[in-house]
């Protein structure tokens, strides 16, 4: 069958031909519809990713919409390599598939699985985002920072302030309900943190951070007494240089998350959630989906952080 392969760390994949290994207990295989390409498969496939790197060669993707066996249309996450979702069949664990509402096209439904369950489950599952709160999304002109700002708004949040690198993300972000927006860009983390205090009106409750780096570090400095901030990416570094004593101060608490560890039942309700809030029109993500065959272009395109939600079509 026709699958993306991965032949070197740090390279784009390639288009070639794989055979699917036989399903073993506990799995099924699924015809794949749609594969979302994100973030964490680029980091992955650099050889450096924290949780380790998959043998080569390998067929990347880490989710997808596929059909089961029985016909049933389901979103999935972690198929069982070394055939990732980047090909026309996969193996899946079938207990941790979440049906899609009947009336919700693949497309319709990518944005909200991994993406979209970071946004959300970032927010209301281990944020704790509370009524009224003040919610400051790092990362705001990505996938998952789009989502977060509507999430936040969603889930009751007073006040919703975006925090994006480009004038286009921040443009976007006010679009779909941002208070205010502010940039990223600076070489001064005092100055960041100012802009977030002015923004927020005195600091975040809840912050989510999918960038890390210096923009963490400001927000961090800037943050409510009680504050949280949830850490989900770090696409502007690896590190950041904290100061010990106002986070003891302030009470301050640092969350790592990742979608995998929340409860089947709490991913499932919050990826339906979703779909029901796009299907009414509450929830908007811009998709776009290129054919299995281009799957370099949209490797290249996803390096350059596109503020859309990017799918391969085998």
């Amino acid at each position: 069958m026709r699958a993306a392969l991965l032949n070197a760390y740090g390279e784009p994949p390639e288009i070639g031909d794989v055979e699917l290994p036989e399903a073993g207990s506990g799995q099924v295989p699924v015809t794949v519809e749609l594969a979302g390409l994100n973030p964490v498969d680029i980091a992955i496939a650099s050889g450096k990713f924290d949780a380790g790197a998959p043998q080569l060669p390998y067929t990347p993707g880490l989710e997808g919409i596929g059909l089961t066996p029985g016909g049933e249309r389901v979103w999935f996450d972690v198929p069982v390599l070394p055939v990732g979702s980047f090909s026309e069949r996969c193996l899946i664990d079938p207990s941790r598939a979440i049906a899609v509402p009947d009336g919700t096209a693949p497309a319709e439904a990518i944005p909200f699985g991994v993406a979209g369950l970071a946004a959300w489950l970032g927010l209301e599952w281990r944020g704790q985002l509370q009524p009224g709160e003040k919610v400051l999304v790092l990362g705001a002109g990505g996938t998952v920072g789009q989502i977060a700002v509507q999430a936040a708004r969603l889930l009751g949040a007073g006040t919703v302030v975006a925090a994006t690198r480009s004038a286009r993300g921040r443009e976007r972000a006010l679009q779909l309900g941002a208070d205010a927006a502010v940039s990223t860009e600076t070489d001064s983390v005092s100055e960041l943190a100012d802009r977030i205090r002015q923004a927020s009106d005195g600091g975040p409750d809840l912050v989510l951070d999918g960038l890390w780096g210096a923009p963490a570090e400001a927000a961090l400095a800037a943050i409510a007494f009680g504050g949280r901030l949830v850490q989900v990416g770090n696409s502007a570094g690896t590190q950041a240089t904290l100061t010990a004593g106002p986070l003891r101060g302030g009470t301050v608490s640092i969350l790592g998350h990742r979608n995998f560890y929340a409860p089947l039942q709490v991913q499932t309700e919050a990826f339906r959630t979703m779909c029901s809030h796009s299907g009414e029109g509450r929830l908007d993500v811009d998709v776009e989906v290129f054919p299995l065959e281009q799957v370099a272009d949209a490797w290249e395109l996803q390096q350059r952080s596109p503020g859309r939600k990017l799918a391969l079509a085998p």
